[in-house]
């Protein structure tokens, strides 16, 4: 289908429609890479791809789809989960078993980029305890087959009904999204800049609102990981903005009598 929102707001990448499915889609390609963002990407390009929970090398990646428990498998990452409560923030350097698992990746020949991370930690939250937190506060979401499925919204067949759908935006087109999502709602937080990994904000937090009686939009393409992966493949310039499909209809019906069609916005256009 297509979207009178993208239009109005002078997309440059298609909106993406995702949704979980039981079997790979006809034509699809499976996912590969270290973070989910990359095959994204390729989405946004126009291919279709698809991830099961095995796609993706980041181990968190199952998690961030909700295709595997919200709570962390310390078997899923290098040292057990007190290791990774460290790379998170300060690293592994400063303690015995940390040095231990340095040691041992050395030896198996991990990527050098990666061990340094380890060691040095990634500085996202201050301290492993607030990793601890963080994980543990992670939504729990039952995915509804065991693939998910992203791909440009104008390639969405009749017999697939999409979950949710992404948008790529610059600071206007994101701005516009944003007053958007609130233009037919009480309150003025129907949009949430939630912290948290790439694929998390594409896909965990979102569904985790469109089960919600009043589902609100997700600001993702914040985590810096993730940008390292999506500056060049897509540009420094966009951030990703997902709406549950309750949410999408809703402002696809409100953008023609809204601002977009508008003086200010026209002006911005324009430009």
């Amino acid at each position: 289908m297509k979207s009178a929102l993208a239009e109005a707001v002078s997309l440059r990448f298609s909106p993406l429609a995702i949704f979980y499915a039981q079997t790979p889609p006809d034509g699809g390609k499976e996912a590969k890479g270290n973070c989910v963002v990359t095959p994204v990407v390729q989405a946004a390009k126009g291919d279709t791809v698809y991830f099961s929970a095995t796609s993706c090398g980041c181990p968190g990646a199952a998690r961030g789809l909700g295709l595997a428990a919200a709570e962390f498998d310390p078997g899923t990452f290098p040292g057990g989960k007190e290791c990774y409560y460290r790379f998170l923030s300060i690293g592994n350097k400063d303690w015995e078993e940390g040095r231990q698992v340095v040691e041992q990746m050395k030896k198996q020949g991990v990527p050098k980029n990666f061990i340094h991370e380890f060691s040095e930690g990634e500085g996202f939250l201050k301290t492993p305890e607030l990793v601890a937190e963080f994980t543990g506060s992670m939504p729990q979401i039952k995915p509804e087959g065991p693939y998910i499925v992203m791909k440009p919204l104008e390639k969405l067949l009749s017999d697939e009904k999409a979950g949710l759908v992404t948008f790529f935006v610059d600071a206007d087109q994101l701005s516009a999204l944003t007053v958007l999502a609130n233009y037919a709602r009480s309150g003025s937080d129907n949009v949430r800049i939630p912290f948290g990994a790439g694929c998390m904000t594409f896909v965990l937090y979102p569904f985790h609102e469109s089960k919600q009686a009043i589902p609100r939009a997700i600001v993702g393409l914040t985590d810096i990981s993730a940008r390292l992966y999506m500056r060049k493949a897509l540009g420094v310039e966009f951030m990703s903005f997902t709406v549950p499909w309750a949410l999408f209809e809703e402002m696809e019906a409100n953008a023609p009598e809204s601002f977009l069609a508008r003086h200010a916005w026209k002006t911005i256009m324009e430009k």
